[in-house]
């Protein structure tokens, strides 16, 4: 178990770097060379290294520091150590990697490629665990006390880059942008699925133990009720969380690490009413 473990660390670690490079890589050889700006903090970045010649991964790294302080109070232990990997690499590469066009100049293909691998990039660094730092962060925050879900919150912060870059640049730089934009979400949300929910129900001996802990690590709520197991005549607690499916990995570990022979079951919850924050 303790092998499966490290292993299983040692692959995420992988996924962040990995993801990373090609954050990185998409940024600094497609959408900056190409005048074309990414969303969220990656984008106020590049737009200031258009307009004052800031290097992008030391801004990166500076506007992440108060994010990550923010989301060290508010989130995860493991979610915040694998995104201070994530931004401590993207802020390596974004150093290392020249900022030129490196595959073709045609601004279609960049605005295009450039979104697919950095989308690629940030949901690999989601699915092993960590995030890429800025509106990840941000987003989960006040999605958590305010109930404003991460995609409505990224969705104002990109609509002001647009605007945003039509006056620095043209409008046709804006409206690659916007294509730019939107399929990095595409990319982002179809290797993901964040938006979908599922209904987990845990048959555990140790009830309070995994409540307190999906209560603590996953911040949300759960319903038990006492069982009693067919076979066995053993009593059981049966626990009922609704999570977004980004946090299966997060419940899985958590849930095995107190009890390894907690039964776990997952539904497509389709429908929910009542006080779920739908967040990640």
């Amino acid at each position: 178990m303790k092998n499966q473990g490290k292993l299983r660390m040692v692959i995420e670690i992988f996924g962040v770097i990995f993801g990373s490079l090609l954050f990185s890589l998409g940024s600094n050889t497609l959408l900056i060379p190409s005048n074309l700006l990414a969303g969220g903090i990656t984008g106020v970045c590049m737009l200031f290294y258009h307009i004052f010649g800031w290097s992008v991964g030391t801004q990166y790294f500076l506007y992440n520091i108060p994010l990550l302080i923010l989301g060290y109070i508010h989130l995860g232990r493991k979610f915040i150590i694998y995104t201070i990997l994530a931004v401590s690499s993207d802020t390596m590469f974004l150093h290392l990697l020249p900022i030129r066009l490196m595959w073709t100049d045609n601004i279609i293909l960049n605005s295009i490629f450039g979104a697919v691998a950095t989308g690629v990039g940030g949901a690999l660094m989601l699915r092993a665990g960590g995030s890429n730092g800025g509106l990840d962060v941000l987003g989960r925050v006040i999605a958590k006390h305010r109930n404003i879900s991460i995609a409505k919150f990224g969705l104002i912060v990109n609509v002001v880059i647009v605007a945003v870059s039509a006056v620095f640049f043209d409008v046709q730089s804006a409206m690659f942008t916007v294509l730019s934009i939107y399929v990095g979400a595409k990319t982002y949300e179809s290797l993901l699925n964040i938006a979908e929910r599922s209904s987990v129900i845990i048959v555990t001996d140790k009830g309070r133990e995994v409540s307190e802990a999906l209560n603590h690590s996953l911040h949300r709520g759960v319903t038990s009720w006492e069982a009693l197991g067919a076979y066995s005549n053993a009593e059981k607690k049966v626990i009922l969380c609704i999570i977004v499916n980004i946090q299966w990995s997060e419940l899985y570990e958590t849930v095995h690490r107190i009890d390894p022979q907690a039964f776990i079951t997952a539904l497509p919850a389709h429908k929910v009413v009542g006080n779920f924050k739908n967040t990640w």
